[in-house]
């Protein structure tokens, strides 16, 4: 890939349904994303729809695509292979790769994913890596996918028919454990597929167990068909909308679909047992390594993911929390890896420009007049309470001094709202030079935050609790920009621990999301003295912004409590003079 100027595309080919993203680079650096889904049986149909719209989307033409989905039939093996030499042996990637050659697939099956779980030598055991070690002998531990060749084969032919190349494939539990797997947290991953339902379980290590399913959703929909006497198109629909885990006393009596006579308690009486019996079927064969390995969390992928309750009915069979994921989470997951594939690169195009930066601003500093510098008011109005479409709006900022503007954008699912947007952060960018701090209260915060980083944010704040967070953050390091994690009311401290050294910002919220103009929560404040002394203790830079029910009392409370920044809106919007009223928030602070 050409980080200077180029564009990828990511494909997930299901049994019913493709969805593609695509990527714009240029300049080391994602400037622009789309993302597609064209939902058919027809496969080639769909490959075709969606590509031409990535490519109408991003302005250019795709030779080849990275491709995920439903690669059929799967085997799941940990292979190990021990390599003995006469004496002392310094090891190098070759040996490795030997080791790997001498790896032998199931007739019918190609090795997707190699993944080494663990390497032992005679005199050290469990390295990191073997590499460079000296000893006598090297035992390694491989979890190898593998996959049927001729659905591989199929695939290859949609493709060629649609005219486009294969870069490479990759398993949607591999790709989804690199985006949303916490570190050091076991997770199992399923998904609720038409063909198949995968389970698969991730460590720290790598993949440790893996099934597939003999039956997924389709079984479903057509046992519906048949038992009601409809085609398959009809029963597919209705289950969309009429199934659930867990029944409720009136759908013996609401109707299914006003086409039909029957009921949404019969269309459960159906699919239910079906959707347990492929539940099960995972449970039994994953029992051995969920008591080996004692999985934390699941993450629920695929279409049947969507059905009403299903994340609650697997919890309580397999006494698990449960995460759902939206349907193109595996696609997005994979954008996120093939862009990581590029970071070194990425950071050598950086490192360069960096350079020559530097040396232009020692340049410049020879001829520069040196003025004062003024500091920065740590108050930061928010866009919420105010019409940034008004002229009047930035020169009442400017009279109070503002250099830092907080603007809120809402995607309408993480909360009940739809508010900002990146049209409006580009117009707000054009017409101020002040710090814009961005607060993104959206699911799938990488692909928002790539493109808040466009529109000119500075600080990217994204919501604890989304899926990708640690992706998102990734995301925006890469570009240069400052970014933070929010926290909610109800969310504790201690939730960002694992990531408190990776951040820049903790946003306390000190309201519930979503609107304005309501009371200061007082419990924020304890969690603003827990992150000042946090900070103190391990000497770590993060800075601490609160946001909701700022006003002049409330404000003083939170600078005592160890706050580095105010979010205020209505107090500011609400006031007869502007810069007074800014000056009021500012009384005690250090």
């Amino acid at each position: 890939m050409n980080v200077l100027d180029s564009s990828f595309l990511c494909l997930d080919i299901g049994t019913t349904a493709v969805r593609g993203i695509a990527h714009r680079v240029r300049a080391a650096r994602i400037v622009r994303s789309a993302i597609h889904s064209v939902d058919s049986t027809d496969t080639v149909f769909a490959l075709k729809a969606v590509i031409d719209e990535l490519e109408r989307q991003i302005g250019g033409h795709f030779d080849s695509a990275f491709v995920t989905g439903n690669f059929g039939p799967v085997v799941f093996d940990m292979s190990v292979q021990n390599t003995r030499w006469g004496g002392e042996h310094k090891i190098t990637p070759g040996d490795v790769r030997t080791q790997i050659g001498k790896i032998t697939p199931p007739d019918g099956f190609y090795p997707m994913h190699i993944v080494p779980l663990r390497y032992d030598g005679n005199t050290e055991k469990n390295m990191s890596t073997p590499v460079s070690r000296t000893d006598s002998q090297l035992i390694s531990v491989f979890g190898v996918i593998f996959y049927a060749n001729a659905r591989l084969a199929q695939i290859y032919g949609y493709l060629r028919r649609a005219h486009i190349q294969a870069a490479g494939f990759f398993d949607p539990q591999f790709l989804l454990n690199f985006t949303l797997r916490t570190r050091h947290e076991n997770t199992l991953f399923i998904d609720l597929g038409a063909a198949h339902a995968t389970g698969a379980l991730w460590t720290d290590r790598g993949v440790v167990w893996m099934y597939k399913t003999r039956t997924g959703g389709d079984e479903i929909t057509r046992r519906i068909a048949d038992g009601l006497g409809i085609d398959c198109d009809d029963a597919e629909r209705i289950k969309r909308a009429s199934m659930t885990a867990f029944p409720r006393d009136m759908d013996r009596f609401t109707p299914a679909d006003p086409a039909y006579d029957f009921s949404r308690a019969d269309i459960g009486d159906i699919a239910m047992p079906a959707m347990t019996e492929i539940l099960d079927e995972i449970r039994a064969a994953a029992g051995a390594a969920i008591t080996k390995y004692h999985p934390t969390k699941i993450i629920l992928s695929g279409g049947g993911a969507d059905t009403d309750s299903i994340a609650d009915y697997i919890a309580d069979i397999f006494g698990i929390g449960v995460q759902t994921v939206g349907a193109d989470a595996a696609v997005r997951a994979l954008g996120d890896y093939v862009w990581g594939t590029q970071a070194a690169r990425v950071r050598a195009y950086q490192a360069r420009r960096d350079t020559i930066a530097q040396i232009g601003t020692r340049l410049s500093q020879m001829w520069r007049i040196r003025r004062p510098r003024t500091q920065s008011i740590p108050i930061l109005p928010s866009t919420l309470a105010f019409n940034m479409r008004a002229p009047q709006t930035y020169a009442l900022f400017r009279a109070g001094g503002i250099s830092m503007i907080h603007v809120d954008i809402m995607d309408g699912f993480f909360v009940d709202r739809v508010a900002g947007g990146i049209d409006e952060l580009k117009y707000i960018r054009a017409h101020t030079r002040a710090h814009l701090y961005v607060h993104l209260m959206t699911e799938s915060p990488a692909v928002w935050a790539a493109d808040a980083a466009d529109a000119g944010a500075d600080t990217i704040v994204v919501s604890g609790g989304t899926a990708g967070v640690r992706a998102a953050v990734a995301e925006i390091h890469r570009r240069g920009r400052r970014a933070g994690i929010a926290l909610a009311p109800d969310m504790g401290v201690a939730t960002l621990k694992p990531i408190l050294r990776e951040i820049d910002d903790v946003l306390v919220m000190s309201v519930r999301p979503g609107a304005g103009g309501q009371e200061f929560i007082p419990d924020a404040l304890r969690k603003i003295r827990t992150l000042a002394a946090t900070r103190r203790k391990y000497n770590l830079g993060f800075r601490i912004t609160v946001d909701g029910g700022i006003n002049d009392k409330t404000a003083q409370l939170c600078w005592a409590a160890g706050a580095d920044a105010l979010v205020a809106g209505s107090y500011l919007a609400h006031s007869t003079d502007f810069p007074l009223a800014v000056q009021s928030l500012l009384k005690n602070h250090q």
